[in-house]
This record gives C-alpha cells, structure tokens and sequence, in this order.
C-alpha cells in the first residue's frame, strides 16, 4: 500500500483527523471502485497511471524556502490527489476522467509549490502534443508568481535529466518546447490575447480573490480545442462569501453529499466542520492536513494569539487563511457567524394579522430598495421575526452580477429580490407590494428617510386613506441621524447576539450585514454608514428604522394593556 491509498485508508478508519468533507472524498473514491467493476459504470481506476505519476512528480525539486532545491517528497494528502486525479479513466477511450480539480487549503501547505509541481506533469509527462499550460489571475503579475515557481522546478528539472534538457528550455516568460509549439506562461485580464490559444492545463491560484469567473471563463472556452484538457483550482478561503469560489465550492459540496452528479469534478476541502471550535487547535488539523511538516504549530499559535489580541482583521486573517473559514469584511459590525445563528426559516403566512412595524430605505433610482417589517413576539420564549422585501432595476442587477459577483440573478431566481424592468427603480411595484402588506399584516408604522422622499410617499398614503391622528401616522419621515439611529442599532444588536430576533435566513440580509461598518460620535452612540461601508446595507438600515418605530410605540402605550413581548 503506497501512501496514497494509506492516506485514504487512514482518513476513512479514523486513524488520521480530517474534516467532514475530506472523508467525503474518499469515500467517493471506494464507492467508485466498487461501482466500476459494474459494466454501466463509466470509469474505472488504473493503479499504475496513478503511481507513474506520482513517481514522476517526485523527480521535481521545490523552488524556494528553506528546503529550497531538495526533491519534492508529496505529502499523503497531495498524493492522494494525484493518484485520484490521474488514476481515474474513462472506460471508452481511456482518457482522464476528471477535467476540473477543486482544493481548498490552508496558508503553508504548500499549495502553490503543488500547483507548480502539477503544471509541470501536464508539460512534461501528459504525452500531449503541443501541450500549453496556462497560470490564471486577474492580473498578469499575481499569475506570474506561480509560473516562477514553476519555471525553476523546470530548469531544476532540466539540469537533472538529460531527456527533459533536450525537448525543453525557458525564457523570461515561458517554459517552451525545443521541438515543438508547446508551452507554459500566465495570463491575467490585462494580458494581450494569445494565438492559436488552446490550454491543455489551466492552473488558478487563489480563486477565492476573483472578483468574477471571466478568466476562467476564457481558459476553459479555449479548452475545447483540447482532447483532455484539465483545471486545477487551489485557495484558501476570502472574505467575500458570494464570491464565485465560494459558489463554486458550495456546489462541490452538494456533490460530495451526494446531491447532484457532477462525475468530472474532483473536491478536496480541507477545512474545519460546521460547529467546530476555531479557538480549539486540535480541530487546526482538519484545514491544514500538513500541519507539523510544511506548517509548523508554534506558527500557527503565534498567528492565533494574534487574532485573539490585535482585532477583526487580525481574527479574520487567520480564520481565512489559517483555517480557510469563510468570514467577511474585516470591519463588519456582527459577526457572520453570530448574525447567522440568529436566524431560521420561517413560514412567512405565519405572520398574517401580526401587528408589525415598517422601515422603508428608499433607493436611488439604480439602487436596491428595501421594505423592512419587524414583528414583535407574541410569547416570552418567542423571537422577534423580520420580513424583507427587496427590489432591483434588471439592468442593474445583471450588471453586478457580472461585474462584481454579488449573486443578484441567483437572488431573483430564488425569489429574494424583485427585479423591476428597466435600469431604473420602478416605484409602482413597491407601492403594489406595501398595499398588500397594509391588507396582510396589522402594520401599526412605517419609517422612512425623508431625505428620499418621492411621488411614491404621497401615492401610498392617497391609497391608504387618512391618517387617524396627528401623531400616528402609518408612513413617518425618519431622519437618519446618529441621534435617531443610536438606540434601534443598540437594541437590534443586542436582539441578534441573544438569538432573540429570526431574520428568517433571508441571504440578501446576511450579506448586506457583513458590509456594515459603525461609525459613533464623542458621546458613544452609534449608527450605521453608508458611505463607509464596503457595500449595500440598505436592508440593515431598513431593520433598523423598523425596529425605531417599535421602540417608540412601547413608549406610548400604558404597561400591561398590550399583548406584544416588548424587549
């Protein structure tokens, strides 16, 4: 048994600590043993494939460190992914069966020198004609990092063998065949467009750090010209969890649990299971499966004392890249992972008849606009519950979709956020939707900021007939002030913390939370901001003036004549 398969034999007897979604992996590879014996079953394993390559990838010297020119001795879980990623092969034409590789894990183990070391397999031992491999970044210079590392395993290559001297050289900026086209260079979005492009391997480093999928939408179009072409993906996790590797990632998840089918797709995730205690180190393992050779734990711990002592950006450095926990923005006011908790699902019929309160953030005309309803709980044991509706111009939301990966279309698709058509807001869908909540829930007040005021005010109120006094109006301009705004963002804080506000899980809230940033005045009240913050937080804004408007209904109401659980 070489290393590899005692990797996976380790990891599935318990023997080896690793995540949920590692075990998930090998046992995908036995369930796919026994499943290839079967005539219907489309692949079947080549053990040899598998060990030639690993042989052939440890006649490789690493590029840098400390270790740097000694020969590259895969650890067990890199050779695990290689002796699945080549082993693998189609029953009709014997070629590789998976064409995309997904590994996610943490800071110093090695990735990038793997990733080299994988590029130069496919230049030099494929047996591909012409082969061309690609580096991928968004920029030229960040893609040229991995390609270096490449380069000088390459030339450490040809100054050990003889055969590899002869059918290969470098330049500056390629490693290249001596007889023929082939080649190995980088590519990022402000590159020049390359002739004849047809990648054999595209190879992306820090995945989690593209803002959208265009490059690696132009490496895989380019790809069909190839027989069998592969994309090795390898990050850590970010700080933007709508990005497109996390999207990716999640589907790849949902194919390790067996949700969907994706047969060309190979997953290694290397992180920390739901519920696990980031401050524990026994649970460092499960990111970091070269934790004690590449990753030495007195590091780790100086890092970790770090993110306990220096901050949020301290914390959520290490949290990504140390244990490739997904978070958010460093300056997020509640923690993603606390907001998050705070919420389930709901049925949202339930609310029918509840008295409830209302804060509309009206937009600008290519904006999102949201329609806040708190509803105060009816029992002791009981969470508050938010309702949002959400809307969008079309044109603006494929645009961002596009241009800054927030998952607008996914969001409408799911039915989260209304698209109006168009590029601008149309208010007559809002004003629709306000009506129908008027009719199905005791909406007792709804604030909104004055500074936005639009026809859409006057026209719900015409609509809604005349207010009953002077000072219990259903729509009521709010001024959105640190004065104003200080005791809704205090007590809506204090709600989420203590689990006792359900925000229904709605994915449009959680992002729009982890893009607050407070700001506070000399006397220490607070409020959200806008123009700090890194993105839209209208939803949040919306809670929060939802949230005013109770509060000043609790204040004008005699103890004990209502039956609503105050805060």
């Amino acid at each position: 048994m070489n290393k590899a398969e005692r990797y996976i034999s380790d990891v599935l007897a318990g023997k080896l600590l690793a995540g949920k979604k590692i075990i998930q992996a090998c046992k995908r590879h036995e369930s796919d043993l026994k499943k290839s014996r079967k005539k219907d079953f489309k692949f079947y394993f080549d053990p040899e494939i598998a060990e030639r390559v690993i042989q052939a990838f440890e006649l490789q010297r690493l590029a840098i460190g400390e270790k740097t020119d000694q020969p590259f001795v895969l650890m067990a879980w890199q050779a695990a992914i290689l002796w699945m990623a080549y082993g693998w092969r189609r029953k009709d034409n014997n070629r590789r069966r998976f064409i995309k590789c997904y590994i996610k894990v943490a800071r110093g183990n090695a990735k990038t020198e793997f990733l080299a070391g994988v590029g130069n397999i496919g230049f030099y031992f494929e047996n591909a004609r012409d082969p061309q491999i690609y580096w991928v970044a968004t920029k030229k210079e960040q893609a040229k990092i991995g390609f270096k590392r490449q380069k000088t395993m390459a030339e450490r290559l040809r100054r050990d063998f003889k055969e590899i001297a002869q059918i290969s050289d470098t330049s500056v900026s390629r490693i290249y065949e001596t007889g023929g086209v082939g080649y190995v260079t980088y590519l990022g979005k402000d590159s020049k467009s390359e002739d004849g492009f047809s990648p054999l391997y595209g190879l992306i480093d820090e995945y989690h750090a593209h803002p959208n999928d265009d490059m690696i939408h132009v490496i895989e179009s380019g790809m069909i010209k190839s027989e069998s072409p592969f994309t090795w993906i390898i990050t850590t996790a970010g700080n933007n969890p709508v990005c497109p590797c996390k999207q990716f990632e999640d589907r790849a998840i949902k194919m390790l649990n067996g949700d969907v089918e994706m047969d060309t797709l190979l997953a290694f995730i290397f992180d920390l299971d739901e519920g696990d205690n980031w401050e524990d180190e026994s649970n460092w393992p499960k990111a970091n499966p070269g934790l004690g050779i590449s990753v030495d734990l007195d590091s780790m711990r100086g890092e970790f004392q770090k993110a306990l002592t220096e901050g949020i950006a301290k914390e959520n450095n290490f949290k990504t890249k140390n244990l490739n926990i997904w978070v958010s923005s460093s300056h997020a006011w509640i923690k993603d992972e606390i907001f998050r908790a705070a919420g389930k699902k709901f049925d949202k019929a339930e609310l029918n008849g509840r008295l409830c309160f209302g804060g509309l953030d009206l937009s600008k005309s290519r904006d999102i606009t949201c329609l806040a309803l708190f509803f105060p709980a009816m029992e002791p044991k009981e969470a508050h519950k938010a309702l949002f509706f959400f809307w969008c111009p079309e044109d603006m939301a494929k645009e961002r979709t596009r241009l800054d990966a927030v998952p607008y279309m996914q969001w409408a698709k799911d039915e989260w956020l209304t698209l109006t058509p168009g590029d601008i807001i149309d208010y007559d869908y809002i004003k629709l939707e306000f009506l129908e909540c008027f009719k199905r829930y005791e909406l007792h007040s709804c604030a909104y900021d004055r500074w936005r005021e639009s026809e859409l005010i006057p026209d719900i109120v015409s609509e809604i007939g005349p207010v009953q006094t002077e000072t219990e109006q259903i729509l009521e301009g709010f001024a959105q002030t640190v004065g104003n705004f200080s005791g809704p963002c205090t007590e809506l804080e204090n709600m989420i913390v203590k689990k006792k506000l359900n925000h229904g899980r709605n994915p449009i809230i959680e992002w729009m939370n982890r893009n607050v940033v407070i700001v506070s005045d000399h006397n220490g009240n607070i409020k959200f901001d806008k123009a700090k913050s890194k993105e839209k937080i209208d939803g949040m804004v919306a809670l929060a003036m939802a949230v005013a408007q109770h509060i000043k209904y609790k204040h004008t109401i005699p103890d004990g004549t209502s039956d609503i659980v105050v805060l």
